[in-house]
């Protein structure tokens, strides 16, 4: 008995030993990473949002959850390595899903988010009632050397030129050449920001000793629009120019959703001025197409219904290996992203499902009934005003209708009266 007893005390100190021994492996310093950010609005003054909701998930149905603070800072530390994915909340914003963070052991991942206030029936209608002036949108860009350094390149330049303004300019002379619409260079931590630009979409190039890329952004009203451009710097040294040499246009078209589903037959087309005919294909069952294309500038289109139509701009020049472009959609969703390798050019396209606002769905459909509303009310009051006049002048001649039709009488009677005496 006495022996049973000594073997079950040491089979239970192994047991706690090996379990002390595995908790202090797992809270070991380096073993476990930090998540935090900030979150703000979409609006070009990026206003912090206080008391958004944010869970960090995994596969496994594991949750991590904390609560922005009044700076929209977020923060949740001792996060086990692996892949997640983050979803914000907060009443009176649309909610935000299926953002990616890779964690690793000791590492500290920033991760910025932005949220649209919602609209409904009364600030739609409110939005819609408001100034019709056309309000800017933001655009900004962050410019490094490539990963895993991922170094600032301050004093990069900024050229953005407004697209619709090219269009019309070349369509009067198609031998002009576009003026710069705007122009800037990157601070010391390689950002350059724009705010207040109209809606709409523009050619946006980035250069730097002798390297440069070019991309296709759209700003939107009150949105911000964002870009990772990563450009080689190597002192100003570029490879060769081999113009003869044809590359391999690589893309895949994805849903900015939670679970970033393939989209299938998305009709793509690449045009160019070199080409006699635009470059058609669509996408296969897992969203991927593929082209093979001599350097040049070319841009490209992708349509489906139900889906937002996509515009971009690819360059495939010598100057563009080992660099990278990357768009992202008000600070969640990748939408267009690019990456450079020897002479193959990878292509990620985020597509959204058609969501209008309720001024896009109903706007034309209200501005229409308060129009014929409007001009009812003018026709009825003009109406009313022409059938008071009518009946004041029916009146006046009535009365001297009357009035006359008495006289005769009268005159009628006098004379019978005269008539009879004689």
């Amino acid at each position: 008995m006495l022996h049973f007893r000594v073997t079950l005390i040491l089979v239970v100190c192994v047991v706690l030993y090996i379990a002390e021994t595995t908790a202090q492996k797992s809270d070991a310093p380096g073993q476990k990473g930090i998540v935090h950010g900030y979150i703000v609005d979409t609006t070009p003054a990026q206003l912090p949002i206080t008391g958004v909701r944010v869970q960090i998930d995994n596969e496994k149905g594991r949750i991590f959850e904390t609560t922005s603070a009044e700076t929209g800072e977020f923060i949740y530390r001792d996060i086990p390595a692996g892949d997640y994915l983050i979803n914000i909340h907060k009443s009176g914003y649309q909610s935000r899903i299926g953002k990616p963070v890779s964690v690793t052991n000791g590492g500290v991942h920033y991760v910025p988010l932005t949220m649209n206030k919602k609209e409904n029936i009364f600030t739609g209608l409110q939005n819609w009632l408001s100034s019709k002036e056309p309000k800017g949108g933001t655009l900004q860009l962050q410019v490094t050397t490539p990963s895993p350094q991922s170094d600032p390149i301050e004093n990069a330049g900024i050229e953005i030129r407004d697209i619709a303004l090219i269009a019309e300019r070349v369509k009067r002379d198609p031998n002009l050449i576009a003026d710069i619409e705007v122009t800037g260079t990157s601070d010391a931590d390689g950002q350059y920001r724009h705010d207040n630009l109209p809606s709409g979409l523009y050619f946006v190039t980035v250069s730097k000793d002798s390297y440069h890329t070019t991309i296709w952004m759209t700003v939107r009203e009150n949105r911000m629009t964002t870009a990772a451009v990563k450009l080689p710097i190597s002192n100003g040294i570029l490879p060769s120019q081999e113009t003869d040499t044809k590359w391999v246009i690589r893309g895949k078209i994805f849903e900015t959703d939670f679970q970033q589903t393939p989209i299938s037959s998305v009709k793509v087309n690449i045009s160019d001025r070199n080409l006699k005919y635009p470059k058609n294909a669509l996408s296969n069952a897992d969203g991927e197409y593929e082209f093979v294309l001599l350097p040049g500038r070319y841009s490209i289109s992708l349509y489906k219904n139900g889906y937002e139509d996509a515009r971009g701009f690819l360059e495939v020049t010598a100057a563009n290996r080992q660099s990278s472009v990357t768009v992202i959609k008000e600070g969640m969703f990748v939408v267009y992203e690019a990456v450079a390798n020897e002479n193959v050019l990878t292509l990620k396209h985020g597509l959204s499902k058609e969501q209008k606002s309720f001024s896009e769905k109903y706007g034309e459909t209200i501005q229409e009934a308060l129009f014929t509303t409007i001009m009812s009310g003018i026709l009825g009051f003009l109406l009313s005003r022409f059938s008071r006049f009518l009946n004041k002048r029916r009146r006046k001649y009535k009365i001297l209708w009357d009035l006359r039709t008495d006289r005769h009488k009268q005159f009628l009677n006098k004379r019978r009266r005269k008539y009879n005496q004689e």
